[in-house]
């Protein structure tokens, strides 16, 4: 009974709610809707039978879903008209906010860099303006003249002609600068000439112009000062010349004085030229039938400068001369005298045309020469050059040519020497590599060079340059490991690099230098041995303990590193004993003289020996006692009171009585001096 009493109530529930639901939307809509209820059965009638229950809860679920679906409606359309609006604004403020990103971005996008490699006459005239700009910042004249051109017409309605003027500003800048340093160089002249290329709308025109004045005026004042210079050195008159040049450099003017150093080398080498040219024509006019001497002066005047004044005549004198010479050898050649035809060939000079026998004639004579000579002194490719084109003239020798015969033994001897010279020049590269095979591989190719060959004797220097090489590169490890040992400087390790060292044998390339090294080495060991009785004697000397110093520092014999500093060390010790000893003679003696006893104080002064310190000083003193006695005795005898004694003055022994000079034993082992001091 309790479920069946819930059940009715729930029922209740349900159809309350539906009806005020009913009622609301009426009431929405503004109209009685019709809507066909079915009744609901009863709890006491659904228990009547399941299935009836069934059927009618079914039945009621299909009446309530019209209604379920027209209040889903409403509150949708009523969403949607409270979303409208934002949803509205939404969609507008992010289509402004993606515009403003896409024009960013395209702001900051840096358009396509122009390809200046394959720029073409049509290309916008920004890429052409950015092309220019990139090329001119290499600061070539070239790449700044060309930025000018390319800007110099754009009229000021052009769209870039706020960035093309400042780009022509900062080109005419560096156009400016180059040109400054042509004129501060002395090219003058290219400094105008650069300068005038900058266009006249430039920003920095008017300083253009100021700097062209002040180059054109020193240009000219330069060039009026340089004619009358060039007229003096036409002329010979070197006075004028130099005194020209001399003012010149005393203007007050940069541009002026640019060529100086060019008009002095001017002077010198004219001076030079006007000298040889003189000394060609005394050569030439001191034995004129001489051939040799007029191929001394063709050779003099051949050396005049191409630049210098001289130089018009000196080639005058030498076709003079030439010609002398080719007449003296067509008249040589038709007496048949080879041997003089030749000698008059090779001072023929080298600008003068010749006939065709003539010519061999000069060919054959200038390969005589190379064909003994062995050419020490100049290098592989040098003569490789003089050996090819004496070569190529000699085999151009026709066959019937009177020069044929002897010329082909010629050849075949300059052939020789071109084949050593190749041979000396693989064997050559070999060694460069500077390694004991390639060394030794470049011997045997050189040994290739027989001893009855032209080139034999550089051959044989080669050689010998070579092996002593190989000899450096098998000792120098010993060296070095001798110098690794003595690095440490104790004399363990000293002496074992000096065994080290004396592996290399005598006559090797390295024998000196270990020699040397072996040397210095001794001298350490010497020094760490005996430096520590030189400073025990010199810490004796300090204590005042001379004698026993002496007898230390004599310890070190002759031939050690220290001998020489203890032997000057002992002869100071000595000098200062001696002294030590003769001062209280030498202060008595000058007692005595003070007290007018001169003749006392000079043999007491006497006793100090030749080899003593203070000998030196004891002789000047007994010479100014000896004066003053001397002039006391002189001045008695001129008193008229003097009276020349009948007898000598007897001897009183209670005025002055010496002391008997003690005898002089040495100490009990007294140390030897050297041979070198005197004894004490």
């Amino acid at each position: 009974m309790a479920g069946k009493s819930v059940d009715r109530s729930r029922v209740q529930a349900f159809k309350s709610r539906f009806q005020q639901t009913a009622r609301r939307s009426n009431v929405t809509d503004g109209s009685v809707s019709k809507v066909a209820v079915k009744q609901v059965p009863t709890v006491a009638e659904t228990n009547a039978s399941g299935r009836m229950s069934g059927d009618r809860v079914q039945n009621g679920s299909n009446t309530i879903m019209p209604l379920r679906h027209s209040r889903l409606s409403a509150q949708i359309t009523r969403g949607l008209r409270f979303l409208a609006a934002p949803l509205v604004w939404f969609c507008l403020l992010a289509f402004c906010g993606g515009t403003g990103v896409a024009a960013f971005l395209w702001l900051t996008t840096l358009p396509p860099v122009a390809n200046c490699q394959k720029l073409l006459p049509s290309s916008a005239d920004t890429d052409k303006l950015y092309c220019a700009e990139q090329t001119a910042r290499s600061g070539k004249v070239e790449s700044l003249l060309a930025g000018l051109t390319l800007v110099k017409h754009w009229s000021p309605d052009h769209p870039l002609y706020i960035r093309a003027n400042r780009a022509i500003k900062e080109w005419s800048k560096s156009l400016l600068t180059i040109a400054q340093i042509k004129a501060d160089q002395g090219d003058l002249t290219g400094a105008i000439a650069l300068a005038k290329k900058i266009p006249a709308n430039s920003p920095i025109h008017a300083e253009v112009q100021t700097v062209l004045l002040a180059w054109q005026k020193g240009a000219n004042r330069g060039q009026a000062i340089d004619a009358v210079i060039q007229t003096a050195l036409k002329q010979q008159d070197w006075q004028t010349a130099a005194t020209k040049i001399q003012a010149l450099a005393s203007l007050d003017d940069k541009y002026a004085q640019q060529n100086l150093s060019r008009l002095r080398q001017q002077l010198v080498a004219e001076r030079a030229a006007r000298q040889t040219l003189q000394q060609a024509r005394q050569v030439a006019e001191s034995a004129p039938e001489n051939v040799v001497m007029i191929g001394r002066a063709i050779a003099l005047a051949e050396q005049v400068g191409a630049r210098t004044y001289a130089h018009i005549e000196a080639q005058n004198d030498v076709q003079t001369w030439g010609q002398l010479l080719l007449n003296r050898l067509t008249a040589q050649l038709g007496q048949a005298d080879l041997a003089g035809a030749i000698a008059t060939a090779q001072g023929l000079p080298l600008s003068l045309p010749l006939p065709a026998v003539v010519r061999d004639l000069v060919w054959f004579s200038r390969a005589q020469p190379l064909a003994a000579n062995r050419l020490l002194n100049k290098s592989v490719e040098e003569q490789f050059g003089q050996l090819w084109v004496a070569l190529a003239q000699v085999r151009q020798i026709r066959a019937d040519s009177p020069l044929y015969p002897p010329a082909k033994p010629l050849l075949s001897r300059l052939e020789q020497q071109s084949q050593d010279l190749i041979q000396i020049k693989m064997a050559t590269s070999v060694a460069k590599l500077k390694q004991i095979s390639t060394l030794q591989g470049a011997i045997a190719l050189m040994q290739a060079v027989t001893p009855d060959r032209p080139q034999r004797l550089y051959a044989q220097t080669l050689i010998a340059q070579w092996r002593k090489e190989i000899q450096q590169l098998e000792d120098r490890p010993y060296l070095m490991q001798a110098r690794q040992l003595a690095a440490t400087g104790t004399p363990p390790k000293l002496t074992a690099a000096i065994a080290q060292a004396r592996q290399i044998a005598p006559g090797r390339a390295l024998r000196l230098e270990a020699q040397s090294a072996i040397a210095k080495w001794t001298r350490q060991i010497q020094t760490i041995e005996d430096q520590p009785l030189l400073n025990r004697a010199q810490a004796l000397a300090k204590e005042k303990k001379l004698k026993e110093a002496i007898q230390t520092a004599t310890k070190i014999r002759a031939g050690r590193a220290l001998y020489k500093d203890a032997q000057a060390s002992i002869g100071t010790w000595t000098a200062q004993i001696q002294l030590a000893e003769d001062q209280s003679l030498l202060d008595e003696a000058r007692a005595l003289a003070d007290r007018g006893r001169l003749t006392a104080a000079i043999d007491l002064a006497s006793r100090i020996g030749l080899a003593r310190s203070l000998y030196g000083e004891a002789q000047q003193a007994i010479d100014r006692w000896s004066a003053q006695r001397d002039q006391r005795l002189k001045s008695r005898r001129s008193s008229p009171r003097y009276e020349q004694p009948s007898s000598p003055e007897p001897y009183r022994p209670e005025l002055y009585t010496p002391e008997p000079e003690p005898a002089y034993v040495p100490p009990v082992n007294a140390p030897t001096l050297s041979p070198e001091l005197p004894p004490p």
